[in-house]
């Protein structure tokens, strides 16, 4: 049987509390049926919290009151559960497609992207230094545990990877607004290999980001100038996705 947990101050409750506001790779909260479940199904869920005992013997559980898994959770109105997770480990081969985060700042475009990278079949998500944590909790609950699905490589030298890689058959694509060629006109059967890059949401890809890139490229779109940067992602991550 799970051990019972009742005192708010309980170090495992002060412990899950610290991870949440200071998450690394290796710990850190994941709250909800969903993400607790994907978790565990791909062996990264490390302990969990609930109300009631949700019956996972190959996992360290504790009961836990509902005021409990408030102080926990990040959302005002959690649901019954969360956990204790961590990351999968950096694969040692990238995949054909890979997706390159370059300072985005919201975690929910974070997430987003991560969920839709891995529909499409980029399964390695770089992150320049100076983006969002995929560990952010609005993150984690915007990747609807996609985040367990791929390999993430965390804050990168982006400029020596783009060029490591260009070394070895990868063509790096960029997405911009400006002195970029229409996506209509990307020959496409260059991109079997391809690091496609997506910036910044309100200044765009860094000037040395766009000096290693291949191809600049923006998406054609009348009455507006631009997208939202997890919309425009998911149009190039469709365009370029490996089921073509």
């Amino acid at each position: 049987m799970p051990e019972v947990i009742t005192s708010l101050s309980n170090p495992r409750i002060k412990e899950a509390v610290a991870l949440r506001k200071n998450p690394s790779a290796k710990a850190f909260v994941v709250e909800g049926f969903h993400l607790v479940e994907t978790a565990r199904e791909k062996g990264l869920l490390d302990r969990v919290f609930a109300c009631e005992d949700p019956n996972f013997p190959d996992v360290e559980t504790w009961i836990v009151h509902k005021a409990a898994i408030e102080k926990m959770a990040s959302s005002k109105t959690p649901e019954p559960i969360l956990g204790i997770a961590h990351l999968p480990e950096d694969k040692k081969e990238l995949g054909n497609k890979v997706l390159l985060l370059d300072r985005l700042q919201d975690p929910g475009n974070v997430g987003t992207l991560i969920r839709t990278a891995l529909a499409f079949g980029f399964e390695d998500i770089v992150f320049a230094p100076g983006t969002c944590s995929p560990m952010n909790s609005k993150s984690i609950a915007a990747s609807q545990g996609a985040l367990f699905g791929v390999s993430l490589h965390l804050p990168t030298d982006v400029l020596q990877f783009c060029k490591k890689a260009k070394k070895e058959g990868f063509l790096v694509v960029g997405s911009a607004l400006k002195n970029a060629i229409s996506l209509d006109d990307f020959p496409q059967e260059k991109g079997e290999k391809m690091i496609l890059v997506v910036g910044n949401e309100g200044k765009g890809m860094s000037e040395s980001l766009q000096a290693v890139c291949d191809y600049l490229v923006r998406i054609p779109m009348g009455n507006i100038d631009s997208l939202n940067v997890a919309i425009a992602g998911g149009i190039l991550l469709e365009r370029f996705s490996i089921f073509h």
